[in-house]
């Protein structure tokens, strides 16, 4: 793994898909595609052997203004797409099966830029008796002035995310909100992903979505 970083497995396993449920911990990268051409907005791949493990389609790829992820077969696990403005202090964003209304997670974001937590039902969690024990709630940290997030659960960092030193060749920093800068995390940057045992590989590329892509529309 990569030298300084650390990550904890849960105290239980973590997932909205019990098959993605890594055994190890594991180092992916998100690879952004800024081609009109291309069908994917970014793709998320083992750091191993390049290997492509999911796919996120932009919103002008289909008929309703959504992020489709897609396992690496092309078949859809689930859909995310953003609520009206007026509304996205309170709920920013839907998770959705495909063709399902039922939202999957609930979305409570901070006063801290790209900052939030995400309640939803832990798909490892259906032996608990009390449906509270079901479910589970992540908080998703901004790390520093670098592009980097921490995800923790329990108080456990489970993943983290952060740009890319061996596949980018600048690294970029955060504006500081003056009149030449924004808050807006540079886009087309490769982020690696280190995911704790025992955590859902496409959960925490859902989770860099939000943080990272959540602005380019």
């Amino acid at each position: 793994m990569m030298r300084g970083r650390h990550v904890q497995s849960p105290r239980h396993p973590i997932g909205l898909r019990q098959e993605l449920v890594t055994e190890f911990d594991r180092l992916l990268y998100i690879d952004p595609k800024y081609d009109k051409h291309s069908p994917a907005e970014f793709t998320v791949k083992y750091d191993s052997d390049d290997s492509t493990l999911f796919t996120v389609t932009g919103k002008k790829y289909g008929n309703r203004p959504v992020r489709e992820f897609r396992d690496k077969s092309g078949l859809p696990m689930f859909e995310s797409e953003r609520v009206w403005p007026a509304l996205r202090w309170k709920k920013p964003w839907r998770v959705r099966l495909p063709g399902n209304n039922e939202d999957l997670v609930d979305i409570k974001l901070k006063w801290k830029p790209h900052t939030f937590d995400m309640t939803f039902r832990n798909a490892l969690a259906q032996d608990a008796k009390k449906d509270e024990d079901k479910l589970v709630t992540l908080e998703v940290r901004r790390a520093s002035a670098l592009c980097s997030f921490a995800v923790y659960a329990d108080g456990r960092k489970v993943a983290d995310i952060r740009e890319s030193v061996v596949r980018n060749r600048t690294i970029s920093f955060w504006g500081v909100n003056t009149s030449n800068s924004t808050n807006h995390i540079p886009t087309r940057k490769i982020m690696d992903v280190l995911v704790a045992d025992g955590f859902d590989l496409s959960l925490v590329s859902a989770l860099f979505c939000y943080c990272v892509f959540m602005t380019v529309n």
